[in-house]
């Protein structure tokens, strides 16, 4: 594992909190429509970012050529900040 692996599975442990506190928020909190669209937004968002970094990962590993848009949705294979 080197540093790269350490920062995409750290980035997927921010993103595992995030949800977390983005769900129950959407849960409890929904004061309008746009808050809720933007908590919505977040989470799609980061959950495309994480697996398009992850598969992009794991295709390197593989010597495996990765796709131009990594899951056909030109998501960019850096994790989550």
């Amino acid at each position: 594992m080197d540093r790269r692996d350490l920062d995409l599975l750290a980035g997927l442990a921010r993103v595992n909190t995030d949800i977390g506190k983005v769900t129950l928020d959407l849960l409890t909190l929904q004061p309008s429509d746009e808050h809720y669209a933007a908590g919505l937004r977040k989470l799609g968002r980061d959950l495309v970012k994480i697996g398009a970094a992850l598969a992009h990962r794991a295709n390197e590993l593989d010597g495996e050529e990765p796709p131009s848009k990594p899951l056909g949705l030109g998501a960019s294979p850096a994790p989550p900040t």
